[in-house]
């Protein structure tokens, strides 16, 4: 049986056990290059691809195998550098291309809980069980837990609890895992999740219509009210009035009260002194920036979402350099799946970093222990990061234009054969088209001047280190 045929049949059998984002990222330029006798060879476009079939798959491929080659008793890899530059003309199995996309909300920031009453939307991915919690969140997730285990005509006993923490550290995530958690729970209770944004917006539009007093009613009959970001009533007296007076009226009747901010109440400095009193009645618990264990665990927690399969150095890179907001976790799942099903290209330490390059520019990188495994091994590596950095063809940088576009970084790709690679001269010389070593020498004593005196030459060059696995 011709071999493209034959792993083809293997692809359309595994379908249904591997995800498509599996498929593009460890399969797709995966091919069989020799059968011979009861042993077959799979050829894999990088090491990393080789070495994760083997370490992952080669149970699951051998299975398929002997279902389509019942002879085949005995499966090996081999890296064929060839295949990393073919075109993706192998498309998905088709069962693959069945999968349907999951439905995503409609544009609709409201849901109805009565006439009158509207609250918005909390998605359903956002519940306490799933919260990734460590020592910095431990806390403020039992006080959340606790909210939810107290009966509705119980006396509340952190009422009103209030959070509060830096951007992207949870805030939202608990507030809505309270209401979607409540209302599961108690599923004619009135819960009403707003955002500071959307409670002010009706207060303005209550006095253009003349209709503060049934604004005023409808705030009054809730069991539960959750406010995110109070943070943006600061120096808004008109709001920061009829918040107050919603609470006074809310935590008279016993009802659960929540609110979330940037700070505690006592740093809120543009808040009155009596609401401020009020929001520090209860509980206060503040989330910090998770340590590193707890960071990696939502990485995965996260990546097995998106069903995202990555390497555990990859892992560790992102849990490393994600040290202030939560949120670019995602922000960073979702361009490494982009890449991975636009272009095919498996997520590496190098990859990732430039897609958090792009992120931040100004960040310093860190590199992981196990992040040693991305280091340039070859010119050629240090030619496709210098290139594709200052967006010079290889050709280019090899070849002997005297233009000051090119010669600039030439030269700083010779000072990083010689830093990184640590690479003679004449070695240098050689891999560059045959350049005389004193060349090199007088390029690379250039560049390392640069960099002393010009900041942008420092920060290109440390760029361009982290982009190749060196401290």
């Amino acid at each position: 049986m011709d071999k493209t045929k034959v792993w083809d049949a293997v692809l359309e059998r595994m379908s249904e056990k591997i995800s498509r984002m599996e498929f593009h990222t460890w399969f797709k330029k995966v091919q069989i290059v020799e059968i011979s006798g009861a042993a077959l060879v799979l050829g894999c476009p990088t090491e990393m691809n080789k070495n994760w079939l083997e370490s992952k798959y080669h149970g699951l491929i051998l299975s398929n195998l002997k279902s389509v080659l019942p002879e085949i008793e005995r499966l090996y890899f081999k890296v064929d550098l060839s295949l990393a530059d073919r075109p993706d003309e192998k498309k998905a199995p088709k069962a693959f291309a069945e999968q349907r996309a999951p439905r995503k909300l409609p544009n609709q920031p409201d849901a109805r809980i009565e006439p009158g009453l509207d609250t918005r939307i909390t998605q359903a991915k956002f519940t306490l069980k799933n919260f990734i919690v460590g020592e910095e969140t431990k806390f403020a997730h039992a006080a959340c837990e606790a909210v939810v285990g107290t009966k509705l005509n119980e006396k509340k006993k952190y009422n009103p609890l209030f959070l509060y923490g830096g951007v992207g550290l949870g805030k939202t995530h608990l507030l809505q895992g309270i209401a979607n958690e409540m209302r599961a729970k108690y599923p004619n209770a009135k819960v009403l999740y707003i955002t500071a944004e959307r409670f002010m917006n009706e207060i303005v539009d209550a006095i253009k219509t003349r209709k503060a007093d049934e604004m005023r009613k409808k705030y009054r009959r809730v069991d539960a009210f959750l406010l995110d970001d109070v943070q943006f009533f600061e120096g808004k007296e008109k709001t920061q009035e009829e918040l107050f007076n919603t609470f006074n009226d809310l935590y008279e009747f016993n009802r659960q009260i929540v609110f979330s901010a940037d700070r505690p109440p006592s740093e809120l400095t543009g808040i009155s002194d009596r609401l401020r009193s009020r929001m520090g009645w209860g509980l206060l618990a503040d989330l910090q920036m998770p340590n590193f264990e707890t960071r990696l665990a939502i990485v995965q927690s996260k990546a097995q979402e998106q069903q995202l399969i990555l390497p555990p150095d990859v892992q560790e890179f992102i849990a490393t350099n994600v040290r202030s907001n939560l949120r670019e976790v995602e922000n960073i799942l979702n361009q490494i799946g982009a890449e991975c099903d636009i272009s095919g290209v498996s997520p590496t330490v190098q990859t990732v970093g430039k897609i958090l390059r792009k992120i931040n520019p100004e960040r310093a990188i860190e590199i992981t222990s196990d992040g040693k495994s991305a280091l340039a091994r070859s010119t050629d590596d240090v030619i496709t990061a210098v290139g594709e950095y200052f967006q010079t063809p290889a050709t280019d940088l090899l070849g002997a234009s005297r233009k000051k576009e090119i010669v600039y970084p030439r030269q700083i790709a010779w000072l990083l054969c010689k830093d990184v690679l640590r690479m003679s001269y004449e070695a240098i010389g050689e891999d560059f088209g045959g350049k005389n070593h004193t060349t090199i020498m007088h390029g690379v004593r250039k560049m390392r001047d640069l960099a002393r005196k010009d900041s942008p030459t420092a920060r290109h060059l440390h760029a361009l280190k982290m982009d190749l696995g060196a401290k």
